[in-house]
């Protein structure tokens, strides 16, 4: 399953790339409207498409690889979150609403508000439970991170927040949209 960042779409060309990349598998890679749903409706969108898929490998990329490390609740299985948002309300302050619509329509706020709450009663119950040692084995959790980032800047402190982890895979030159993300096959698999 693929879970594309805001402001993209379920045939981006990540979600292209993985079933390209992976021809013998089914990938799926719903479209999530983040401007219009709760997280906790996307987790309910995710959870659903898992149960009726038996999704084995989740890839979230920006703010799917956050919802991705959410997923990571009621998900058991492989992750890999490429560049993924980890401190949400800054990124919806400086990169969400400084470039979408939500910040003109009254939204702003709101969706903030929303996220803070998500992220404190999901988000950072994950890394607590990564950071006890108590992560689940079969959970297997993989980062791909750019090293010149433009957007998150330095993913090192993400690191620190999830230190059971199993592979971190850092790139150079290829920005927060990943263009290298096809170097990732054979680690994927």
């Amino acid at each position: 399953m693929y879970i594309h960042g805001y402001g993209s779409n379920g045939n981006a060309t990540k979600g292209q790339l993985l079933r390209k990349m992976l021809p013998s598998h089914t990938v799926i890679s719903p479209t999530f409207d983040y401007d219009n749903s709760t997280p906790w409706q996307i987790q309910d969108e995710i959870r659903h498409a898992i149960e009726d898929n038996d999704i084995k490998m989740i890839v979230g990329s920006s703010f799917g690889g956050y919802h991705s490390l959410c997923a990571t609740l009621f998900f058991h299985g492989t992750v890999w979150a490429i560049n993924p948002v980890h401190e949400v309300e800054t990124t919806i302050r400086r990169v969400i609403l400084n470039n979408s619509s939500s910040s003109n329509n009254g939204k702003g706020q709101s969706f903030i508000d929303i996220y803070r709450d998500f992220n404190e009663k999901v988000f950072c119950k994950q890394v607590k439970l990564n950071q006890s040692g108590q992560w689940p084995k079969e959970t297997l959790l993989n980062f791909a991170l750019s090293t010149d980032d433009e957007l998150l800047g330095d993913h090192r402190p993400l690191l620190d927040l999830f230190p059971t982890h199993n592979r971190v895979i850092w790139k150079d030159d290829s920005g927060h949209r990943f263009f290298r993300f096809e170097e990732l096959k054979d680690d994927l698999l």
